[in-house]
């Protein structure tokens, strides 16, 4: 879990490149995968409160992030965005860019995202996985940079 705010968000984005970057091929878009994590990771620090879930795993030679949140819930309808709005896009941008999508939310528990991103896993790469923590330090959070592997 990272704490939802702007500087929590940057560390995220870049973990989770360096996480991939590690074991991607060439024809991985880490660029791609930066964005995606942090359209997701906006609309969290826009539309609910609370810390946000973050875990990044290979599956064989593709790689998955589950963003999830306490929030009020993705809604089934979104409007499109006129030409002249200026917010609205961040889910068309990760659907662009994402291999696959998945939405589920249930009204006033949260949101879950399961994103299977655009990056490919180099062979003979060791099953790993990210989570990505707050560290509670006195006062306030720590930048999320401690990783723990999952069991």
């Amino acid at each position: 879990m990272v704490k939802a705010d702007a500087r929590e968000a940057l560390t995220a984005r870049h973990a989770v490149r360096e996480f991939l970057a590690a074991q991607a091929d060439e024809s991985s878009d880490l660029d791609a995968v930066e964005t995606i994590v942090g359209e997701l990771i906006a609309n969290v620090i826009r539309h609910a409160d609370g810390p946000i879930g973050i875990h990044v795993s290979w599956e064989g030679d593709s790689a998955v992030a589950i963003i999830a949140d306490r929030g009020p819930g993705i809604p089934v309808v979104r409007p499109v965005p006129g030409a002249d709005d200026t917010c609205g896009r961040g889910l068309m941008i990760v659907q662009a860019l994402a291999k696959r999508v998945e939405f589920s939310a249930r009204r006033g528990n949260g949101s879950r995202v399961v994103v299977e991103l655009p990056v490919h896993r180099q062979p003979a790469g060791r099953l790993e996985s990210l989570v990505l923590e707050a560290t509670r330090l006195p006062r306030r959070y720590a930048p999320a940079r401690r990783l723990r592997p999952l069991s």
